[in-house]
């Protein structure tokens, strides 16, 4: 059996900067706790290392994303139901889960995690950290969702060093709709990281035409997918209820709740909402919510999720405007949020797009006649609102929605993202048929 190996920190840079270079009180306070709680899980991990180690278990897979793995926002929930997948004929063991961010509370995926300090890019000490982390280590493959340069530089850093497969998932965008922002993941970096991906994946059309036009580079689609046991296998009935609605996910942004609260004011239904109302980056009046008659019932299981949303006429999905007043345009832009083809695959219900008719979630639901899409506007929505509560449109929009459900299963889907990074490429065409002659806006 090999020796324990004695742990020691990685050396940190001397800060020989001048006192207007340092960072600002709350700035460097999150750095040094983010460093801390690097340290504390290097330490633990260590010693899980070694103890695998010792039963040769040293080939991992790892997942590198901005966020912590959980329940509580969208990546989270989809990541982890295409990793853990209980049928998968190959279960996925020796997970090394690697973020840079805690935003939204415990992480709860894999059989290792750890949080590492941010470097902006800075490659020196980012390699250094990475082979610090992984030394002793095989690492076979690294799905990448990225955000940020951070998970960019360490995927990079980990392919060169292992040797091992890459795989790009972009679900949202920071760099082509976002190029010249503060934040925007800088054209270079985004360039080398593709190259050296293996398989580069979008979770939809729009997403991916704007990548390929930019890059050149192939990319193919791997969408939201839905929870099989959870999509009816027949046509729902229309609910026919003018009272209540539902209202669907997280908020965005200030702007997109600040607009819904106030437009349905005046459109006299009690709406349920089914989402985290706890957001670190949106603050929820309580007022307003009262005014709008919107009732948070927060996240619940996906199973009463599906339960739940089949009993109202309508869910409403808040987006983008792409308008002057917009202040998140690149996200309005080309993200498509994965409750839309969630809900309506498990659910049926026809759904109700607030915002802009160019954003990606208008087109969706237009291509596949599952909803409508208005504006911020109470007329506009009361109007919608009627219409999906009648029977004949609302069985119309049902059928479509049963027919599109079946397409965005996640049977198998474990298996089918193993062999797509193996070949390199799609292992097969399902999700091109289920978006073939899809409509891409071509700006």
């Amino acid at each position: 059996m090999e020796p324990a190996r004695r742990w020691s920190p990685p050396k940190q840079p001397e800060n020989t900067g001048s006192r207007q270079d340092r960072l600002p009180h709350q700035t460097r306070n999150d750095r040094l706790r983010a460093k801390l709680d690097t340290l504390v899980a290097w330490k633990s991990d260590y010693a899980k290392r070694d103890a695998n180690q010792a039963a040769g278990q040293l080939d991992i897979d790892v997942l590198i994303t901005t966020n912590e793995m959980n329940d509580r926002h969208g990546t989270g929930v989809l990541i982890k139901r295409i990793l853990e997948q209980p049928e998968h004929p190959k279960p996925r063991h020796n997970l090394f889960c690697i973020r840079f961010q805690n935003d939204w509370g415990d992480h709860d995926l894999g059989d290792w995690n750890i949080r590492l300090p941010k470097t902006g890019g800075d490659r020196v000490e980012c390699f250094r950290n990475i082979l610090r982390l992984l030394r002793g280590r095989k690492v076979r493959q690294v799905l990448c969702v990225p955000f940020q340069a951070d998970e960019l530089t360490a995927s990079i850093a980990i392919q060169e060093a292992f040797g091992a497969r890459l795989c790009a998932y972009v679900m949202d965008d920071q760099n082509v709709a976002a190029d010249g922002m503060p934040d925007a993941i800088p054209d270079e970096l985004m360039r080398e990281f593709l190259q050296k991906s293996s398989l580069r994946l979008a979770t939809h059309p729009e997403l991916r035409s704007a990548y390929e036009r930019k890059y050149g580079m192939p990319f193919s689609v791997l969408p939201a997918v839905a929870p099989d046991a959870l999509i009816p296998r027949n046509v729902l009935p229309p609910v026919v209820d003018r009272r209540r609605g539902a209202l669907l996910g997280s908020f965005w942004d200030q702007s997109w709740f600040d607009r819904l609260c106030a437009a349905l004011e005046s459109c006299g239904r009690e709406i349920d909402w089914f989402g985290n109302h706890r957001s670190p980056f949106v603050e929820f009046s309580s007022e307003k919510l009262m005014r709008a008659r919107i009732h948070p019932f927060g996240i619940v299981s996906e199973g009463r999720l599906a339960t739940e949303l089949r009993g109202y006429p309508f869910v409403i999905v808040p987006t983008g405007t792409l308008d002057a007043a917009e202040k998140n345009h690149s996200v309005a832009s080309l993200s498509l949020p994965g409750r839309i083809p969630l809900a309506a695959a498990i659910s049926q219900t026809p759904l109700l797009i607030v915002g802009g008719p160019n954003t990606c979630a208008a087109r969706f639901v237009k291509h596949f006649g599952i909803g409508e899409t208005v504006p911020y506007d109470g007329a506009e929505i009361r109007g919608a609102m009627d219409r999906l509560s009648d029977g004949r449109i609302q069985s119309e929009m049902r059928g479509n929605a049963a027919r599109m459900g079946r397409s965005f299963s996640d049977a198998g889907i474990g298996e089918w993202l193993e062999e797509s990074i193996a070949l390199g490429r799609a292992a097969d065409g399902r999700f091109e048929e289920a978006f073939a002659d899809y409509a891409v806006d071509a700006r």
